[in-house]
């Protein structure tokens, strides 16, 4: 190998050829960078120029082409491939040799150590030591946890499945999640529309708190969606293990470290965790909402007391509150009352949008946008005691 290497190696760098390898009409071979390195050193600048060769100095005429000009020599590049290629196989063989050689003795390490669960060499077992441990042949303890890592790699194989399908729902969850807070924001923001300047800063406080809501619930989502990653990440590391190992000693030395892995996967079990806290209630929300208001009823817009007032209400006067607050939670069949006219009067809205061609000639689909404008508002209007 040293002999075919010294034939492959370029005379200037004395380094195996960089392609692409230059054949000069002297018949010597030269990387092309080296030879633009000794024309630069022999000044030879111009296209018609001359220098000579390194090797045996005979005068090369560059004819106008430059460098150019001279022919690539493909057998030598092909040569140099074939032989880095069997280089690095004689390397990787090499390093696989040595990883099995006990450093201490220089000897074959065909011994498991069971107490340290580490291979050694018979000189360890019989003077080094692990005179005292219990040992087993390596071949015996190899056959046996590869047997046991093929088990836990179909384990492994249908809790990724699992995870995959876990990990599904869960962004089902987190799209359902999202879709809920713009369900959420709209019914805030079309019930305080319809309320006086009172109710403005709890609505701003709902959207905090609201805010805070889905981004702890989504981050607990999306973390348990993380985990849910690690039986995939575990399932391909130990199938790339199982089939690219390169001898025993260096498969049990990288099962030792999976093994933990695996353990800690089968204590957590990601897949057991439960989805059904990280819901945002809307309901909750409108309860919250119009909480401690004195309401005994809602005027809806063909009522004849909106119909003959001239003027409004001194209660809808500016100068006056909206509304009075208390510590006392709404009629809860009046929440649902005014809830589901709200949401109905949405899905209204949506209807009629999904039907209203937009301006360029396609149905408006945006999705459900809820708001309230002055017809609407007049339908509900709320009384104090």
């Amino acid at each position: 190998m040293e002999a075919l290497a010294q034939v492959l190696s370029c005379p200037v760098c004395l380094e195996l050829f960089t392609p692409p390898v230059l054949l000069l009409s002297c018949t010597h071979n030269f990387c092309k960078k080296c030879l633009d390195e000794v024309l630069i050193h022999q000044n030879c600048t111009h296209i018609n120029g001359q220098f000579s060769c390194p090797m045996c100095r005979k005068v090369i005429h560059l004819r106008g082409r430059g460098l150019t000009g001279f022919p690539r020599n493909t057998l030598v590049e092909s040569i140099l491939e074939k032989f880095k290629y069997e280089l690095e196989n004689l390397h990787s063989r090499e390093q696989n040799h040595l990883s099995q050689i006990c450093k201490e003795h220089g000897e074959i390490m065909n011994l498991l150590c069971l107490t340290e669960d580490k291979p050694i060499c018979a000189i360890c077992k019989l003077f080094g030591d692990h005179e005292s441990h219990s040992v087993a042949k390596i071949s015996k303890v190899y056959a046996e946890r590869k047997s046991r890592l093929v088990k836990d790699l179909d384990w492994m194989f249908q809790q990724s499945q699992c995870a995959e399908q876990a990990k599904k729902d869960i962004e089902e969850k987190m799209d359902d999640l999202t879709n809920t807070i713009a369900d959420v924001k709209a019914m805030i923001d079309g019930v305080g529309a319809s309320l006086l300047k009172g109710i403005q800063w709890r609505m701003s406080e709902l959207k905090a708190k609201l805010g805070k809501d889905y981004s702890s619930k989504l981050e607990k989502l999306q973390l348990m969606a993380n985990e849910l990653q690690v039986p995939s990440h575990l399932h391909h590391q130990m199938k790339t293990l199982l089939e690219k190992h390169s001898n025993a000693v260096c498969f049990l030395q990288e099962v030792k470290l999976l093994r933990s892995k695996i353990e800690k996967c089968i204590e957590r079990n990601p897949l057991q965790e439960d989805t059904k806290y990280c819901n945002i209630s809307v309901s909750q929300y409108f309860k919250d909402l119009i909480r401690g208001i004195h309401i005994t009823h809602y005027v809806s817009s063909d009522s004849e007391e909106i119909a003959n007032s001239n003027e409004p209400s001194e209660v809808f006067r500016p100068c006056y509150p909206a509304f009075s607050f208390s510590d006392e939670i709404s009629n809860e069949s009046f929440c649902q009352k005014v809830l589901d006219f709200f949401q109905k009067s949405n899905k209204v809205r949506e209807d009629i949008t999904q039907k209203v061609p937009s301006r360029d000639g396609m149905d408006a689909t945006n999705g459900t946008h809820f708001s309230l404008d002055t017809e609407s508002s007049s339908r509900l209007k709320p009384t104090y005691e």
